[in-house]
């Protein structure tokens, strides 16, 4: 598995690539779910090797209960925690999302990139994991495409606030 960082944000081509090894507790992490690069899925890193993420009713995954993790596909939705290769669900690339970008290395980036990255300031990681986790328990509401989605969730646990800009780009 890749993950890519972005080395600069003026720069989206170039990326810097490391190993999940460098992944943090409380990084807002997603992976494109199509070739075609339509949408993403966010999730937030909470442990080695475990995300927690909010699906939707029909989200893919394994009919059978993964060797890693147990997570087998539910046909209600809502908000799990998985392995990574459960979240990524057959993509090879992770990417982390950037929280407190400078207002003009912003507007230096290009359309593409302000989607991945935001001038909004993160919360501390262990506020960040601790509101996954409880969201784990209490939920984040139904599910829905445009207002409900796995990137609100992200930006909820990092900010406090619901926000999804790839919502916007549509």
């Amino acid at each position: 598995m890749i993950v890519q960082e972005l080395a600069h944000p003026s720069l989206l081509i170039n990326h810097e690539i490391f190993d999940t090894r460098r992944l943090k507790e409380g990084d807002h992490i997603y992976a494109w779910r199509t070739r075609s690069e339509l949408y993403s899925h966010h999730g937030i890193y909470t442990a080695t090797d475990r995300v927690v993420h909010f699906i939707g009713p029909k989200a893919k995954g394994p009919l059978k209960a993964c060797r890693k993790c147990g997570y087998k596909r539910k046909m209600h939705g809502g908000v799990i925690e998985t392995c990574l290769d459960c979240f990524l669900s057959g993509s090879d690339v992770l990417y982390v999302y950037r929280y407190g970008m400078s207002m003009r290395d912003l507007q230096l980036s290009s359309h593409v990139l302000c989607q991945t990255c935001t001038i909004k300031k993160s919360k501390p990681a262990s506020e960040v994991v601790e509101t996954a986790k409880e969201k784990l328990e209490v939920g984040f509401g139904t599910y829905n495409l445009v207002s409900n989605n796995c990137e609100d969730f992200a930006t909820f646990c990092k900010t406090g606030t619901s926000f999804c800009q790839q919502a916007y780009r549509r």
